[in-house]
């Protein structure tokens, strides 16, 4: 059977850009400006939009932005870009003989049903039932001594209670003893909450892919360690029985003060490109379960817990804390001794 041959990458980088202009690659990707950035309601950074001129894992050519405000131009720009890699392909003189025809994987999408298959596996489970399996004890624990636990002597890392702007404070963390007050002032009077930058940065400004300063984009990151998984669209309680069985290495779980409820999976990635190999890998089931798209970005703000989220009148609560997990789900895990007599009452 006959097949259209696969563009080279330098020929689909060609193609792309001659439909959103010159850009820097990293492979088949490139951060730029986005067409529709003109409707954006939130403040930009460098690396908002992407452009993908070849597949990578399950993520098909096309233009990705973080905003949502600029749907329609963002759509309008990956069926041109689609449109002229599909013929660019077809210009080229087919190959004959066993040349296997590539098929295209459907993109993920958020499955409920699933969801709940899974969900009903571990009813009833709540803040109390993480708590009993946490390594570290969740309902003591400060902003700052929750960073503590996660991060290593000498990382910095970015705190926000603006998310549109580069930061309010730069924790650092200063090995023991430490002062577990040190982001006290955060705790209280938040009109929007508090956000964290998960994967730990330099503290300098240093130029993104736009030229603009920055302290939250790729180029300041100093390790590639956690991945953040989230999810507005999903029933929270479902969401949780989900994590609880997921086998891969959560080191935090906590609430945004809103629906969301946040996880950081620890991947331990050598570099951006590796870190974006194994969140590919890790896509497919996380947004089938629920997780955002959007929001599995090796450059993500997330929520601190601790701290009060005035505007929707509640606090972003740390549920579950290990410092050092690894792959066994979490409802594999020995209930602490505090916590054993009220589940063993309880049948669990």
């Amino acid at each position: 059977m006959s097949a259209l041959p696969e563009l080279t990458l330098t020929e689909a980088q060609s193609v792309a850009e001659s439909i959103i202009g010159r850009c820097s690659w990293r492979g088949a990707e490139a951060y730029i400006q986005c067409p529709g950035i003109k409707h954006h309601t939130n403040a930009n950074s460098g690396t908002d939009c992407k452009v993908v001129c070849e597949r990578i894992g399950n993520l098909a050519p096309g233009i990705y932005c973080f905003h949502g405000s600029c749907e329609t131009e963002v759509a309008a720009a990956s069926r041109a870009l689609r449109s002229a890699l599909g013929k660019r392909s077809s210009s080229k003189p087919q190959l004959r003989g066993n040349t296997p025809v590539v098929i295209r994987a459907k993109a993920p999408k958020f499955n409920p049903a699933k969801l709940a298959q899974i969900a009903a596996k571990l009813p009833g489970i709540d803040a109390t039932w993480f708590a009993a399996r946490s390594p570290k004890q969740p309902d003591n624990r400060t902003p700052a001594s929750f960073l503590h636990n996660l991060y290593q002597p000498g990382e910095n890392v970015v705190v926000f209670d603006v998310f549109e702007s580069q930061g309010q404070a730069l924790w650092t963390h200063r090995g023991v003893p430490f002062d577990a007050r040190e982001l006290d002032c955060f705790t209280t009077g938040k009109t929007h909450g508090v956000w964290f930058l998960a994967n730990p940065v330099t503290g300098q400004y240093l130029p993104n892919d736009n030229g603009h300063s920055s302290r939250r984009s790729w180029q300041n990151v100093t390790c590639w360690r956690y991945l953040v998984i989230e999810s507005d669209s999903a029933n929270p309680a479902h969401w949780l029985a989900a994590l609880a069985q997921l086998p891969i290495p959560i080191a935090a779980i906590y609430t945004s003060g809103g629906k969301s409820i946040h996880a950081l999976v620890r991947i331990d990635a050598e570099s951006k490109e590796h870190w974006n190999e194994q969140a590919e890998q890790l896509k497919p089931a996380l947004i089938t379960l629920g997780a955002d798209r959007k929001a599995i970005s090796a450059v993500r703000l997330t929520r601190l817990p601790g701290c009060e989220r005035v505007e929707k009148g509640k606090v972003q609560t740390l549920l579950y804390l290990n410092g050092n997990p690894d792959e066994t789900p979490i409802c594999e895990l020995t209930v602490n001794a505090p916590f054993a007599g009220q589940w063993e009452e309880a049948g669990q």
